[in-house]
């Protein structure tokens, strides 16, 4: 065969191929709606006409949660297009500044206030990123056309978030999608240039739900991933006597570390499926496959003189790691009965823990089972009766003998909750062996720690008119066998250990929530919570006593509804506290009392708008410190978010 016939041949095969990508990519893009149009019935000679008019948008895109189906509520949610509160993009103002962090978006986070867990088993107590893995639940749409959003936030100083959704229908019976969540968040202390990175963070998610044509069948199915890796600056050195408050804040402050760096990776495949057999009684199971690595490493030498404070082995590089893996199955029944909605449930979980050096030169860990199954059995029943209000409840026991009890009451006038609770030190709390930290039960200090107990009460009045809501309460709690990390003297080189105390912590929270049109589209919205603490032993509580979330705000819709605003000042502030350190090895929070976070007012000023499909805003974080030269820790030695300008938007797409 000569040359030209074998260029001649080349050139064939590639029109041949490039035509079949092309007839490829056209049927992955037009069979599934030519598939829903010969589906759909036919009603006359109907044409839509969606090239001149907007017919689809967010009323034609709802989504729902599984727990929606699991609980037989059968919620549609619709999209989210109001510009309200749309500036508060952190985790921190997200979640009502109830956490502290180390001063930088997507850093180590830790509630202010204790809360009861939902897990009674065993846990890897790595819970200083759950906030960046667990905000938001999987949204499962059914759409009528694509979905698609597209969200950036630009934040002073190279702190930049980037998300990415997209949904859509095969059929009208079975919808696809995906979420895309990126931290790049750059140093606020010593920021060689862009790209110098304090956070860098990928998270993503694949989903898919199904159901049958009579909807017997229902299917969900979802895969998420993140991969965090951090940048571990050990706060602002004080290299000198006469280090004051207000160096914490200059542009020259130097980090401790400068080589230590943490990452953490979890990942999850999920699956949950049921069969109605009919309204009175469906069956379901639901599959978990969970996976949580963590790791410090450092470059020994590179930190301040007696930084640590102990050292368990010496090395020329820090390789610490814990691994935690679980594999959880639950099959159960649900159903309504008229008003009422009932659920039993049997769950087996088979986890698996393991350290770095766990086994390096350690006598024994007969009290801690790294390996191991729990047994679960559960159920749940809701009475709900419209208007009215909601009564709930859910109880869950273990074959160890821990348990959790909650019940809840809903109505328009007031709410109540009960949570009692006995659960599992965590992993970490029981045994630990890294470069500069070593504990567990054989060890010269014992952790061989017995189950926490926890009573909550919590309840609120509502009072609501067309211009004030005012919503009092008061939360109870009491804690028995708590266990937390604390700074003290042990009699070891080491100062920083997990803590069980004998006798129990009480404490009392009363609150107010309000909210007040003081004039035309000015709105004024508040929270204040006073915390007493009633028994304390090892001084285990240490949060503020008083605790101030407000707002102030100009809100108003114009041009027809095509342009909707909100501008208005954001105020958070609490008293002077003890705020819990952060070691950083462990990446544990920890009780102290030799340093006090001094009370600051966090002033931001925000626009945010809706402009059609699109939403914009702008801030100015921390007004106060642009006038005091002063800002505020909300971690010892860790300065937060200083004076800057920030930007954002995002943009859905129905087509």
């Amino acid at each position: 065969m000569s040359i030209n016939h074998l260029k001649s041949f080349k050139s064939l095969f590639l029109r041949v191929r490039f035509k079949q990508v092309i007839l490829f990519v056209s049927l992955i893009t037009i069979g599934p709606w030519a598939y829903a149009q010969i589906d759909a019935p036919r009603r006359g000679s109907r044409v839509i006409d969606d090239t001149t008019k907007q017919v689809y948008g967010p009323k034609t895109s709802r989504y729902f949660y599984e727990e929606d189906v699991l609980l037989n509520k059968q919620t549609y949610h619709f999209i989210d297009t109001t510009p309200r509160n749309f500036h508060r993009y952190t985790y921190i103002q997200q979640h009502e500044n109830m956490y502290q962090d180390l001063g930088n978006i997507g850093t180590a986070m830790n509630p202010i206030f204790y809360q009861v867990p939902d897990v009674i088993g065993v846990s890897s107590g790595y819970h200083q990123y759950d906030l960046v893995w667990d905000t938001e639940q999987v949204k499962y749409y059914n759409t009528r056309s694509p979905y698609s959003n597209m969200k950036v936030i630009l934040g002073g100083k190279g702190r930049s978030i980037t998300r990415a959704n997209y949904s859509r229908n095969i059929n009208p019976l079975w919808n696809v999608g995906f979420n895309y969540r990126g931290l790049f968040i750059d140093k606020q202390v010593q920021r060689a240039g862009k790209g110098d990175r304090n956070v860098l963070s990928n998270y993503y998610d694949l989903y898919t739900a199904y159901q049958s044509k009579d909807s017997t069948y229902r299917l969900f199915f979802n895969f998420r991933r993140n991969m965090l890796q951090a940048d571990e600056y050990g706060g602002i050195l004080r290299n000198s006597t006469d280090f004051a408050y207000a160096d914490y804040f200059f542009t020259n402050a130097q980090p401790n570390l400068t080589e230590a760096t943490t990452k953490e990776l979890r990942m999850n495949l999920h699956l949950f499926h049921q069969y109605e057999v009919g309204k009175a009684l469906q069956v379901y199971h639901i599959f978990d496959r969970y996976r949580q690595a963590n790791y410090f490493r450092d470059t020994p030498g590179s930190e301040p003189e007696d930084y640590f404070d102990y050292t368990d082995f010496d090395s020329t590089h820090v390789d610490d790691g814990a691994r935690f893996k679980f594999v959880r199955n639950e099959v159960g029944i649900k159903g309504n009965l008229l008003k009422l909605f009932y659920n039993g449930y049997y769950a087996l979980r088979n986890y698996n823990m393991s350290y770095n050096y766990i086994n390096a030169g350690m006598d024994s860990l007969d009290n801690v089972k790294l390996k191991g199954t729990e047994s679960y059995l559960g159920g749940r029943v809701a009475l709900r009766l419209d208007s009215l209000g909601e009564l709930s409840g859910l109880v869950e026991v273990m074959q160890t003998g821990n348990y959790r009890l909650e019940a809840s009451l809903k109505s328009r006038w007031f709410e109540a909750t009960l949570k009692q609770a006995q659960y599992a030190p965590s992993f970490m709390q029981l045994a630990y062996r890294g470069s500069h930290d070593v504990w567990y039960p054989a060890f010269s200090y014992s952790t061989d720690f017995s189950d926490v107990s926890v009573t909550q009460i919590n309840g609120y009045i509502h009072y609501r008119s067309k211009t004030l809501s005012v919503s009092p309460g008061l939360t109870f709690t009491r804690l028995g066998n708590y266990i937390f990390f604390k700074q003290g003297d042990f009699g070891l080189d080491q100062t920083v250990l997990p803590v069980q105390t004998p006798t129990a912590q009480v404490f009392v929270a009363p609150e107010i929530n309000l909210s007040l049109l003081i004039a035309d589209h000015i709105h004024v919205k508040g929270k204040a919570i006073y915390t007493r603490v009633l028994e304390n032993p090892e001084d285990a509580i240490q949060v503020p006593d008083l605790f101030i979330n407000g707002q102030l705000a100009y809100e108003n819709i114009f041009f027809n509804g095509n342009l909707d605003m909100q501008a208005g000042v954001d105020v958070h502030w609490k008293s002077s506290y003890f705020a819990q350190g952060y070691d950083v090895p462990t990446q544990q929070f920890y009780v102290q009392q030799s340093f006090t976070s001094l009370q600051f007012p966090q002033i931001d000023i925000f626009l945010n708008a809706r402009i059609k499909r699109g939403r914009i805003f702008l801030k100015y974080n921390n007004l106060m410190q642009a006038i005091t030269k002063e800002g505020y820790l909300p971690t010892p030695h860790y300065p937060g978010q200083r004076s800057i300008l920030d930007f954002g938007f995002d943009w859905s797409f129905y087509d």
